[in-house]
């Protein structure tokens, strides 16, 4: 027989409702296509770059801008001990696009940003820690922020459904003196929690998410 190969290549590609990262949405609750490609190797190596449209960049702080798409990119090693997997890693977050001729609003800046994790899942369950190597989603003065996911998925018997819950914590680092300038606010400010809850199934090839 023809030995295994140590080379994986997927892809995926996916129609959504929405696009929400972090609990938030970055289409303002339109419709998004996402997909990407990954590459696997049995030593534990991956890579992959992964894309979708958005539109909160000019939504949000950056009107008169074109920024509609946000393309990550990521390596990593995973590492599966008896029934627990490890997994660390780098991830960029990156939005082409055209700044507005009036500039970004104050205490804002690029969206792009640097990401390492580390994860470490037992069977159904995945806590995983992010933190940022430089200003964080368009916050000035914020690197060093971070990101807590506690995420499970737990198969519901022999039915084939998959029960997924989620909660997640966002918090911000820094001073960032233009945005909060006279307000007396800080950037903790920006702190908040998440949470999901959802259930999946995989029908003729197909796989489909129905969540909270």
């Amino acid at each position: 027989p023809t030995p295994a190969s140590d080379h994986t290549f997927t892809g995926n590609l996916g129609l959504f409702s929405q696009y929400i990262f972090r609990g938030l949405t970055q289409t303002d609750r339109k419709p998004a296509i996402q997909g990407g490609f990954d590459y696997a190797h049995s030593s534990g190596f991956y890579a992959g770059i992964w894309g979708s449209n958005i539109s909160w960049i000019t939504d949000g702080y950056a009107p008169g801008g074109s920024y509609s798409s946000e393309f990550d990119t990521y390596v990593g090693f995973k590492l599966p001990v008896k029934d627990f997997t490890f997994d660390v890693g780098f991830l960029r977050y990156n939005y082409p696009g055209r700044k507005p001729t009036a500039g970004f609003a104050a205490g804002t800046t690029e969206a792009d940003t640097n990401e390492i994790y580390g994860a470490v899942s037992w069977k159904w369950l995945t806590f995983k820690y992010s933190y940022s190597l430089n200003d964080t989603f368009g916050i000035k003065d914020s690197k060093g922020s971070d990101y807590l996911d506690l995420t499970g998925t737990f198969p519901i018997l022999d039915t084939g459904f998959t029960l997924i819950g989620h909660v997640g914590r966002q918090s911000y680092s820094g001073t960032n003196a233009p945005l909060w300038a006279g307000t007396g606010g800080k950037q903790s400010d920006l702190d908040y929690t998440d949470w999901r809850i959802a259930v999946a199934k995989e029908f003729m090839g197909l796989n489909f998410t129905l969540g909270y």
